[in-house]
């Protein structure tokens, strides 16, 4: 049979690329064509109706290959499965057809989204194998109806960008039929190879610069064929697989679409805090999207496709290694993904970061506000008190205590919370201003908590003199899990500040704006004042300001760096800066600076047309 699965490839990639160049010109007629806009990257008009030849494609071959017997009929190909996939995914083809043509609202789509999946699973019912056998037919229902709704959402808002969104579908869909033949499924990769073939025969026309684009019937079918046969290729017993699934699947489109509810989430909200009445839903579009952010940094569409295509052959890779070589592989996968997530958030977040770190700084700082979040963080202290003082009872117990021991042990975190609560509120913990929390504050907060766990300590001990040695454990182990939970909060803020300063800074062209990328004269005390006045202000004061690094003609500081920005030299490295970076002016953060460097900086001023920027802290006396 591998012969026979061979020539329907072959097929569907001719069929594929002749239906592209019919689409090409019967597009314009249909009312498919996609136009320039402040959200688009092209210019002129492109037809959007690359899906429609990529679904009918698979649907003709995989049909035909069903009536010849050149596809081995098992539980996963049927002419059953087929019925009940070209039923879902016609409610997308066509509300995907309505949305390219004139336009959708977004709950009429999102409508569609849950219709689709809920057809195939009532023609065809899928057993996901994550819940018991027992249990009713309504929990795969709703996971099965989640997880296709998530990734047509996800590869519906990836597709922005010339090659990305059918490169990344090729790249789960290969991945995923290498992955079920690694698994003896070899009965489940005929629908893959296929539809992988159709999304090449597309990608020839879609790549940068692009003549067809696959429009929402294409972007979304995508999502909602790798939804249905990704469990089949995975296999249901794998509950590890259903875990890891997501990211091997749709790593960078579900990263994407995770972003964007938490930056319109986070938009929204805060434009309801500044008295916004229409501010922008979660539903609503914009320009922020991965491809977006890459393109403004300068990258060329080619790049930007291929650095998200490399990211989810990356993710894929990670994902698969438990799945194809067991659990030993679990903790290598777990290292990798942290470092991946901890790179992503670094460069990717910045958005999202500043737009929470707003909402949590306006939400303090709104009047009437101070009590309500002083009661929001005492119930959060309580809980966290709790839950810490019995996750160190598991820890120590395994969970394999008798019941007279647990019973002691749980009165452990009854005295950890109670005796917690009132340290913070002996302390006014919570009458601090959080939002300028400094080092000080946190070790005040530490050090309560530590009072609270040696009073429960010493209490418990008291009571039950057999357990002391236990109890010791436990409250060393609620102290640190609940410094943890409860220092957590208080940093947010500006931790999400600092983090996204920094992203905006190092990882972007400033946007546009008067100011441009500039370099701080004076790495001392003026210059971290500087930076954090930066921080603590709105970013449309200085619009299109970017910080490159300081510069200081103190020798020993080179290369070092100040509040996470590089010492980069002397005046001397501006004529460097200048062909690097674009700088456009030189901030002056010295009290007094000699007359010498004040003559140098004039001249660099005019021989580089830079400008001059001067930053004072004093004091001045009357009213």
């Amino acid at each position: 049979m591998v012969l026979e699965l061979l020539l329907l490839v072959l097929v569907t990639l001719a069929l594929s690329l002749g239906l592209n160049r019919v689409m090409l010109a019967i597009a314009p007629r249909l009312g498919l064509m996609d136009q320039p806009g402040v959200r688009r990257i092209h210019a002129t008009p492109i037809p959007r109706a690359g899906g429609l030849a990529i679904w009918l494609s698979f649907i003709v071959v995989m049909a035909g290959g069903l009536a010849s017997g050149w596809l081995t009929r098992s539980e996963n190909v049927t002419w059953g499965w087929l019925g009940a996939f070209v039923a879902g995914s016609g409610v997308l083809v066509v509300a995907g057809f309505l949305d390219d043509r004139k336009g959708l609202s977004a709950w009429v789509k999102l409508g569609a989204h849950v219709l689709a999946p809920t057809v195939l699973f009532l023609l065809h019912p899928v057993k996901i194998g994550v819940f018991p056998a027992h249990w009713p037919w309504l929990f795969d229902f709703a996971l099965f109806v989640g997880w296709t709704v998530l990734l047509i959402n996800a590869f519906n808002l990836i597709d922005g960008l010339d090659g990305l969104c059918g490169g990344l579908a090729a790249v789960a869909v290969f991945a995923l039929a290498g992955l079920a033949l690694a698994n003896g499924r070899a009965e489940a990769v005929a629908p893959l190879f296929i539809m992988g073939a159709a999304i090449v025969g597309f990608l020839k026309f879609n790549l940068n610069p692009a003549r067809i684009f696959l429009g929402d019937a294409g972007s979304m079918t995508l999502g909602f064929f790798l939804a249905t046969v990704a469990t089949e290729a995975v296999g249901r017993k794998a509950v590890l697989g259903m875990i890891l699934l997501p990211i091997a699947v749709a790593g960078v489109p579900l990263v994407d679409v995770l972003l964007a509810i938490w930056r319109r989430s986070a938009k929204r909200m805060l434009g309801k805090l500044q008295g916004e009445e229409n501010g922008d839903g979660v539903f609503d579009a914009d320009s922020q999207h991965l491809h977006h952010r890459l393109l403004a940094n300068g990258v060329s569409q080619r790049k930007v496709a291929l650095l998200l295509q490399g990211g989810a052959i990356l993710l894929t890779a990670l994902a698969f290694m438990p799945m194809l070589f067991g659990d030993r592989m679990l903790g290598f996968s777990l290292v990798g993904f942290m470092i991946v997530l901890l790179v992503g958030v670094r460069n990717l977040a910045r958005v999202e970061m500043e737009h929470t770190g707003n909402v949590i700084h306006m939400a303090i700082k709104l009047p009437g506000r101070r009590r309500r979040v002083a009661a929001l963080l005492f119930a959060y202290d309580l809980v966290v008190l709790c839950l810490a003082g019995f996750a160190a009872v598991v820890a120590e117990t395994n969970l394999l205590l008798p019941s007279s021991e647990w019973h002691q042990l749980l009165r452990f975190v009854l005295l950890f919370a109670i005796s917690g609560s009132i340290t913070l509120l002996v302390s006014r913990i919570h009458q601090r201003l959080w939002v300028r929390a400094t080092m000080r504050n946190l070790l005040a907060l530490q050090v309560w908590i530590l009072i609270a766990a040696v009073v429960s300590f010493s209490l418990f001990s008291l009571m039950y003199a057999t357990m002391e040695w236990s109890a010791l454990r436990v409250a060393v182990m609620s102290y640190v899990f609940a410094c943890s939970g409860i220092c957590v909060p208080r940093v947010a803020l500006d931790l999400f500040r600092e983090l996204g300063f920094e992203a905006r800074h190092h990882h972007s062209n400033g946007g546009s704006g008067s100011y441009g990328p500039v370099v701080v004269f004076g790495a001392g005390d003026l210059g971290a004042l500087f930076l954090e006045h930066l921080k603590s202000s709105d970013q449309h004061c200085y619009p299109g300001l970017r910080v490159v690094g300081f510069l200081d003609e103190s020798r020993i500081l080179w290369g070092r760096h100040l509040r996470a920005f590089r010492i980069l030299g002397g005046l001397s490295s501006v004529p460097k800066l200048v062909k690097s970076d674009g700088l456009k002016g030189i901030v002056v953060a010295m009290n007094e600076p000699r007359q010498d460097l004040l003559d140098h900086l004039e001249a660099l001023a005019v021989e580089h047309n830079l400008r001059i920027y001067r930053w004072r802290v004093g004091l001045d006396e009357g009213a």
